[in-house]
């Protein structure tokens, strides 16, 4: 009996298996080569993701700590920004309140309580402003207003100051509304927390606080001098010129006298912006560290990809030349 081969043909199929894998593999390839990601992570990492779960986890977090630096240099910045206008103002203020006092009439002691009153409003005004979703006046109560407004102020103030006989007896009643335990500043026109704002978490280690809030000292004495000045003018109180200067006077000398503690209020806002900033670059350069970890582990060589998609492209263009011979010869030549 005859025997009949089949070498050639079990070397076509050999050829169209070959041809099959290293199309998947080319496939595979230009994924890589379009997405610039490893197509079996599973296999760079040896089957073991811990390493790669750790490095996804600390991005995360730093993520929410990016959110935190950029709101806390919002809220520091704006916080700045407001008590450098309210500070500038009040020093001018004082200036023009002892000028008047020295050299003024009663029109010019009336004028110089006009622009008391409209400095007063506008730091109400700032007091009560806003960045973002945060009161930044409020302390924890960030949702609502840190005061009540100017006007609601002078007529507390208005009432405060009835019956006062003297320039003396109405700087009393604007101390004691002010600044008195139990006052009606206390009471009715601080309307904010009587805690601070929580702490900006920064990083795992850092944070930084802005404990500032209307009803601190400094601020409340700016909103007692200020107030003060204004409310010479009160057609209740029937000052004479005399006494209107004198009570500019006493304002003058107490905001200018005030300017060192804000100052050193803005001081300890500058050191707490610092830390934000010295935050933002540690996470900044954390994160690079970490993508670079990342990337070593996902990201591929595009070079040596590049490499290994010509030698599959070699490879399939030798198979399809095989094939191709096969594919020629006959069927007593392919059965042999």
């Amino acid at each position: 009996m005859t025997n009949v081969g089949f070498g050639n043909l079990a070397r076509h199929v050999m050829m169209q298996t070959q041809m099959t894998s290293v199309k998947g593999n080319m496939d595979r390839l230009s994924l890589e080569l379009a997405s610039g990601l490893k197509s079996d992570v599973g296999q760079s990492v040896g089957g073991d993701f811990q390493m790669l779960n750790d490095i996804n986890r600390q991005l995360t977090v730093l993520d929410s700590y990016d959110h935190s630096v950029l709101d806390a240099r919002m809220f520091t910045d704006t916080l700045q920004i407001t008590l450098d206008r309210v500070q500038t103002m009040s020093s001018d203020l004082s200036a023009d309140l002892i000028t008047t006092a020295a050299n003024g009439t009663g029109s010019a002691a009336a004028t110089a309580s006009d622009a008391a009153m409209q400095d007063f409003d506008t730091l109400i005004s700032s007091l009560n402003g806003r960045t973002g979703d945060k009161s930044l006046f409020a302390g924890a109560a960030v949702d609502g207003a840190a005061t009540i407004s100017a006007d609601e102020m002078m007529t507390h103030l208005s009432a405060a100051v009835a019956g006062a006989a003297t320039v003396s007896d109405v700087i009393t009643a604007v101390d004691d509304w002010f600044m008195s335990p139990g006052g009606g500043f206390e009471t009715v026109g601080y309307l904010g927390s009587s805690d601070y704002l929580s702490p900006f978490q920064l990083s795992e280690s850092q944070s930084a606080s802005a404990e500032i809030k209307a009803d601190d000292e400094e601020l409340r004495i700016l909103m007692r001098d200020m107030a003060t000045a204004a409310i010479a003018n009160d057609p209740g109180l029937a000052l004479s010129p005399e006494e209107k200067l004198e009570l500019l006077d006493t304002a003058g000398q107490s905001l200018l006298s005030n300017q060192d503690a804000l100052t050193h209020t803005r001081a300890g806002l500058g050191y707490a912006e610092e830390r934000i900033e010295i935050a933002e670059t540690q996470n900044a350069s954390s994160r690079t560290a970490l993508t670079m970890a990342h990337n070593d582990i996902v990201t591929v060589d595009s070079t040596e990809v590049a490499g290994q998609f010509q030698a599959a492209q070699y490879q399939l263009e030798m198979i399809y030349t095989v094939t191709a011979r096969l594919n020629s010869m006959s069927l007593m030549d392919y059965m042999r």
